[in-house]
Formats: C-alpha cells, sequence, structure tokens
C-alpha cells in the first residue's frame, strides 16, 4: 500500500501499482461522499491524513439477458455482484487552543457488477481483488469534508 502526499493530506491505502496488467473482467468506479464529523467530536482546524481501506462482503452470479444496448454495451447473460464498503479514518487537528489531534471513522457501502463472460459456469469459483486508485479529500467547512474515492474490482475465475 502506497502513501502519498496531496494538498498537505497524507492519503495511506492506494494500491493501484499492484493491479495486474492483464484483467479481463473488472470494473471500475468513484463513491463520492460528503461526510460531517460526529457530534461528539471537534471541528476541524485542518487534516492531516485519510487511511483507507475496501472490504468485498459478498458475491453472486446472476443470469441477465444477452443483448448489446445503443451505446454499445454487451450483455452477455451473466454478471457478478459484488457488496463491499471502504471504511476510512480521517485524521485531523481540531480546531481548539490547545490543537490536539482526532480521528473520525467513516465506512461507505457499496454495490456494483460485473459483466461476466458469456460462457460462464454458474458455481465456478471467482476471485475479486478491489485496488483502492485514488482518494481526493478537501475539508468543506468546519464539520465536514468531501471525498471522491475511485476503486477498481479485478475479478478472477479459479
Amino acid at each position: 500500500m502506497a502513501s502519498v502526499m496531496r494538498n498537505f493530506i497524507e492519503i495511506e491505502g492506494i494500491n493501484s501499482n499492484c493491479i495486474p496488467e492483464n484483467v479481463s473482467a473488472f470494473k471500475q468506479f468513484n463513491i463520492e461522499e460528503t461526510a460531517c464529523l460526529p457530534i461528539t467530536k471537534p471541528d476541524i482546524e485542518q487534516i492531516l491524513k485519510v487511511i483507507a481501506d475496501v472490504e468485498i462482503k459478498s458475491t453472486r452470479a446472476i443470469r441477465t439477458p444477452v443483448g448489446t444496448s445503443l451505446e454499445g454495451q454487451v450483455l452477455t447473460g451473466w454478471k457478478l455482484v459484488i457488496e463491499g464498503k471502504v471504511n476510512q479514518k480521517v485524521q485531523y487537528v481540531a480546531d481548539l487552543p490547545e490543537q490536539p489531534s482526532h480521528a473520525a471513522h467513516f465506512s461507505v457501502p457499496f454495490s456494483t457488477f460485473v459483466v461476466l463472460p458469456e460462457d460462464f459456469v454458474m458455481g465456478t469459483p471467482v476471485t475479486v481483488t478491489p485496488f483502492l486508485e485514488d482518494i481526493y479529500v478537501e475539508q468543506l467547512d468546519k464539520r465536514c469534508i468531501f471525498k471522491n474515492i475511485t476503486l477498481l474490482l479485478a475479478v478472477e475465475f479459479c
């Protein structure tokens, strides 16, 4: 997992350098979120660090129609539904005279799908590997931050 600095904020958990070169079934998407501190936490003066990891909760293959949309999307008759969550810890300097360091924890669920090959056989074991490609974070005010997380889910057939 790499750690990068962006706008004086350390971002930990990015693993985009580990993505296999030849992945045939995958999904890439963004998770946008405005997150506000719990009432028990003090205001934010400055964000220090964001630590994140991705947890895959479940996968299941489902039958779908076969066809091609007018936009060119191809449906093969199979999709893999993937459900998971992105766990995050945001460390920050509190807007208090003594400026202590605090952390707030956030968990964002997601549900998405990957189109599987038309010759997929129900019951074939699959492995989903999440790659956290990027995290953008910006302080909106003393209580809330905006986060945009870019994920890639790679699917391998065993």
